[in-house]
C-alpha cells in the first residue's frame, strides 16, 4: 500500500495515457441524463467527477451504489459502469437493468465479469491496470476516465487534463511536506474518533478519506459536509464528552469554499473548540479545485497509512469485506 500511494502521481500520468487511446463511439440517441455505477473504490470516482463538473456539466449526473439502477434509465441514458476487478455483484445487476432498457453503456474495468458483457454486448469499454488488486488505491484510473468519457460525449467542455497533470506535478513537488504533514495528523488521531468536515464541493474528497481510514487504518472515522451539518449535526455538538475528549477534527479548507460557507466555517470551529480541544484546519495547495482536492487526496490517504502504522495493523487486507463476499457466494 505504502509504494501504490507513494505511485499516485505517476498513475495519474497512467491515467492521462490510457484515455488518450480510449476508444468510444456515440450513441444513436441524444444524452439526456447520465448515471455512474460504482461501489467503493470504484465508485468514489463518480462523487468527485460530479463535483468537478457541477458547473460545467450539460445534464443532470445521478450515482448509483446499490443493486438497483435508477428507474429513469432510458436510451437517453449514458450510463457509465465502474468496476476495478469488474466482478462488484451490485454494478454488475445495475448494469443488466440499463442494459435491459437501452441505455448507451461504457465500461471501466480491469476485466472479469464486467468485461465480458462489455464484449458480449459490444459496449465500449476502457480497461484499466488491475494489477494492484486494490480499487482504492486506483482511484485515479477511475476519475480521468470518466472525465474523458463525459467529455467526448460533449456534456461537459473537457476532460481537464491540464489540472490532472497540473496535480501530477503538485504532488511530486510537494511530497516530503505532504508526508510530514501526514505522519504528524496521523499521530494526533492516535486513540481517537477523527471527524472531518469540509464545503459540500469536498464531500467525495472526505467520504473517501472515512473509507481509507476504515480500509487501511481498520478504524472507523466520521465525516460531513458544510452548509448542510449547519442544519442538523451542528446541535449534536453537546453530549457526549467523552466522544469529544476523544476525537480529531480537520477542517478541510481550499481557496473554492463558498464565501458564506467559509464564513460558516469559522464560527462552527469556535463552536467545537468549546467541547474538544483537538480542531485544525488543513489548507490544500494548487491552483485549480481539482487540483486542490487530488492534494486532499493523497494527504488524506497517507494519513490512513501512517495511522495504520500507528495502529500496528497491515493496509492493504480487507479481510472483513473478503469474508463477507466469501459468505455471500454461499447464498
Amino acid at each position: 500500500m505504502q509504494q501504490l500511494i507513494q505511485n499516485f502521481s505517476k498513475q495519474l500520468h497512467e491515467a492521462l495515457a490510457i484515455s488518450a487511446g480510449a476508444q468510444l463511439t456515440k450513441g444513436s440517441e441524444p444524452i439526456h441524463n447520465v448515471v455512474i455505477a460504482g461501489m467503493g473504490g470504484s465508485g468514489i470516482g463518480g462523487n468527485l467527477v460530479t463535483a468537478w463538473t457541477g458547473a460545467d456539466v450539460i445534464v443532470p449526473i445521478t450515482i448509483s451504489k446499490s443493486y438497483e439502477a435508477p428507474g429513469f434509465i432510458s436510451k437517453n441514458t449514458l450510463f457509465i459502469a465502474c468496476s476495478f476487478s469488474g466482478g462488484t455483484e451490485e454494478t454488475l445487476a445495475a448494469t443488466d437493468q440499463a442494459l435491459a432498457k437501452g441505455a448507451k453503456v461504457v465500461c471501466i474495468t480491469s476485466g472479469g465479469k464486467l468485461g465480458e458483457i462489455a464484449a458480449a454486448h459490444k459496449l465500449d469499454v476502457i480497461k484499466i491496470p488491475g494489477e494492484s488488486g486494490s480499487p482504492r488505491a486506483s482511484i485515479g484510473y477511475s476519475f480521468v476516465q470518466i472525465m474523458t468519457i463525459l467529455a467526448f460525449y460533449g456534456l461537459i467542455p473537457s476532460a481537464q487534463t491540464e489540472a490532472f497533470a497540473e496535480s501530477a506535478a503538485l504532488l511530486d513537488a510537494e511530497q516530503a511536506d505532504i508526508q510530514a504533514q501526514a505522519k504528524a495528523l496521523a499521530k494526533s488521531m492516535e486513540n481517537k474518533l477523527p471527524i472531518f468536515y469540509a464545503d459540500h464541493k469536498l464531500e467525495g474528497v472526505v467520504v473517501r478519506t472515512m473509507q481509507q481510514i476504515a480500509e487501511n487504518s481498520k478504524q472507523l472515522s466520521h465525516c460531513n459536509v458544510f452548509p448542510e451539518m449547519n442544519h442538523n449535526e451542528l446541535v449534536g455538538w453537546m453530549f457526549a464528552k467523552n466522544i469529544f475528549e476523544n476525537s480529531y477534527t480537520v477542517i478541510l479548507r481550499t481557496t473554492h469554499d463558498f464565501p458564506r460557507t467559509s464564513v460558516r466555517m469559522d464560527i462552527s470551529k469556535g463552536i467545537f473548540s468549546k467541547v474538544n480541544p483537538n480542531v485544525v484546519d488543513l489548507h490544500a495547495k494548487g491552483t485549480s479545485f481539482i487540483a486542490q482536492s487530488i492534494y486532499l487526496i493523497h494527504l488524506l490517504d497517507w494519513v490512513s497509512f501512517f495511522l495504520a502504522e500507528v495502529n500496528g495493523v497491515d493496509p492493504f487486507p480487507v479481510d472483513a469485506i473478503s469474508f463477507l463476499k466469501n459468505e455471500l457466494a454461499k447464498v
